[in-house]
């Protein structure tokens, strides 16, 4: 009795500490309402804009481009003098009692110091890019935004789309409407409009010419279908229209109510299959409820594991995306030494690995912690208190810890805070018949600089009547476990589907080593080719590699060797390294393999041609240990080098 009482105090203190901790997020109630009216004419790079604030931040600081004047500025339609503090730097004198403030503004871009673009080919206004006034004091408000563009371009901005765009001799004018955001960003271009509406939302193509006749349905297709799929397992999709829209610059940015794609990237067959995918589940996650970045940025793992890894499980590739994504994060170097918590975002790719991967792998942990439905529960609970509103690391721990009626604070914390993974490992396992069936015992352990981590492993077992699975706790260095069967186990296996954040020993070695560590190198064979050959390399892994010179094979620096058929497999020989696999050297004109035992990456083709084509599409296959491609660039085989945890798996000898 007083052991069901305790429990009923203690849920009682858990209930009541969560809710504090959501009580105390950000509120989704609006504050301000701004009205924007924006002209841009790309093929100058003019802008004119009017902007009401209502009510008016009490402190009246601001920024603008510097290239853009200030016509007027009128508190309650009455004039009012306008402090230039600095160039771009404003300051207004706004009384307690004003009720609006409205500034017009004109002139002609600076884009050379921001995220924003302009040009006729295509143009994109970022938050950040002070082309409108932007407010210190502001914070979240209400928008209604109305753009016009010349003849010939098309428009689309932050929130959803109202009423239908306008398209006339005088231009083109849209409408858009967002609930509460902290930024406001356009993008325009020489763009064909389609869109067809999936429950109640309406779904655009914006492309130019080409891409619109080839690729536009397809997008609508897909887009409409993870609309579908999403809403459903994560909520109602926050706005009322999405966009899919081309850019001229290589990218992929999402923001609320649309998502922009560079044009190389389009046509790509594998982007409606992944990258659309991704962007469009950022409208919940990053730009529906807004990372709170001092924190750490949870918005790109959690899109990662809904999006990316929701439809290798549908594909029934889960289990192979999971052995993906530790064997890339087995390629960190030793030096590396960065939590979670550190990632806000950014292209080092290290950190990249982390924040998506890494974090991904946390949320698979998770979601087998507390179960499918507990799971589902914390996400919808999630989006529902925080949407357009900022959430961080923490309000995610108390909308899971609701959900699974669990405090998962110091869950989440240790996987967040602490760097690396842990090495797992298991002795002393013995077997024997009991009256009533099995036993099977052993001692599992963890090793690591910062361990113990909260651990669940899987532990499976192939029995004579199929396979069986026990979740043993490793919450500390070392664990003993004792498992009843009822058929007789034949073996014995730690995290075969690698549902766990750990690291692989040994680990295939993939051309993502190279990219990683700091101090890998390049030969080039021939010589003639180096200049040639560092540019290409630059451009496919987006780093130059240090020229080798007479490279020594001795130690852990990778080295990446790229060249001519003839000339590489002459340097293979001389330094006795050997040629790539039989059957893998009879298939193609160019392939990559790795070396594992060397540490060495060797890039080879018959012709200059095939070389370059095989490099550039390196930047797609840095998480293989080999690539073959025929004289085209087709590719005709590519994979991984297979992966023994001996350490991790008994065999029993049968009794029968």
């Amino acid at each position: 009795m007083l052991g069901c009482a305790w429990r009923a105090v203690t849920t009682l203190l858990l209930v009541l500490s969560l809710a504090l901790l959501a009580h105390g997020s950000e509120s989704a109630q609006s504050e301000s309402e701004v009205r924007l009216s924006v002209w841009l004419e790309p093929s100058s790079r003019r802008l004119q804009g009017e902007m009401t604030v209502r009510p008016p931040p009490r402190v009246g600081r601001f920024r603008l481009d510097p290239g853009l004047d200030i016509s007027e500025a009128l508190v309650d339609d009455k004039a009012l003098s306008l402090e230039e503090r600095a160039a771009g730097r404003y300051r207004l004198s706004v009384s307690p009692e004003a009720e609006a403030v409205t500034l017009r503004w004109s002139g002609v871009l600076d884009t050379s110091n921001s995220r924003s673009m302009v040009s006729p080919e295509g143009s994109l206004l970022a938050g950040d890019g002070g082309w409108y006034p932007q407010f210190a004091e502001l914070g979240p408000f209400a928008l209604y935004i109305e753009v016009q563009v010349p003849v010939g371009q098309r428009a689309v901005a932050t929130g959803s789309l109202l009423e239908e765009p306008l398209a006339d001799e005088t231009g083109y004018r849209v409408r858009h409407y967002h609930p509460r955001t902290a930024s406001i960003e356009l993008a325009a271009g020489p763009w064909r409009e389609r869109q067809r509406t999936v429950d109640g939302v309406r779904v655009r193509a914006l492309f130019p010419a080409g891409l619109d006749d080839d690729h536009a349905e397809t997008y609508l297709a897909y887009s409409g279908r993870y609309l579908a799929q999403f809403s459903e397992r994560v909520g109602d999709y926050p706005y009322d229209s999405f966009t899919v829209a081309a850019s001229p610059a290589p990218l992929g940015l999402a923001f609320p109510g649309f998502t922009l794609l560079g044009e190389r990237v389009i046509p790509l067959p594998f982007i409606p299959h992944t990258s659309l995918a991704h962007e469009l589940m950022h409208a919940w996650w990053g730009a529906g409820v807004r990372v709170d970045y001092p924190s750490g940025n949870w918005s790109e793992a959690l899109t990662t594991y809904l999006a990316d890894y929701h439809l290798d499980e549908l594909r029934g590739e889960a289990s192979d995306t999971r052995r993906r994504w530790l064997v890339d994060l087995a390629a960190l170097p030793a030096t590396f030494d960065r939590p979670l918590v550190d990632f806000r975002g950014g292209r080092d790719p290290a950190l990249r690995l982390m924040g998506y991967q890494h974090g991904a792998m946390l949320f698979h942990m998770l979601r087998q912690r507390i179960g499918d439905e507990a799971f589902d529960a914390g996400i919808k609970r999630f989006a529902a208190r925080h949407m357009h509103a900022t959430a961080s690391w923490d309000d995610l721990a108390v909308a899971f810890s609701e959900t699974a009626d669990e405090d998962l604070r110091d869950f989440l914390g240790a996987w967040r805070h602490k760097p690396g993974r842990p090495a797992l490992n298991m002795t002393a396992v013995e077997r024997h018949e009991t009256e009533t069936g099995w036993q099977v015992g052993g001692i599992l352990d963890q090793a690591g600089d910062h361990e113990p981590w909260p651990l669940l492993v899987p532990v499976v077992a192939e029995t004579r009547s199929g396979s069986v699975r026990h979740d043993v706790a490793l919450e500390t260095r070392q664990a003993r476990f004792s498992l009843s069967y009822d058929a007789e186990p034949l073996s014995l296996t730690v995290d075969p589907g690698h549902d766990l954040l750990r690291e692989l020993d040994p680990a295939p070695f993939i051309l993502r080593h190279v990219v990683l560590h700091p101090e890998s190198r390049l030969l080039v064979l021939p010589q003639a080719l180096e200049a040639q050959g560092r540019e290409w390399v630059l451009q496919a892994l987006g780093r130059p590699l240090a020229l080798a010179g007479e490279p020594s094979l001795d130690g852990e620096v990778p080295l990446l060797v790229l060249g001519d058929a003839e000339d590489v497999a002459t340097w293979l020989a001389e330094q006795a390294l050997p040629e790539p696999p039989t059957a893998m050297a009879a298939r193609g004109e160019a392939r990559m393999w790795t070396l594992p035992e060397s540490r060495v990456v060797v890039v080879s083709a018959a012709e200059p041609g095939q070389l370059q084509r095989l490099v550039a599409s390196l930047r797609h296959h840095q998480h293989r240990s080999y690539l073959v491609q025929d004289a085209e660039g087709d590719t005709l085989e590519a994979g991984t080098w297979s992966l023994d945890e001996a350490g991790l798996r008994v065999e029993f000898s049968s009794l029968r």
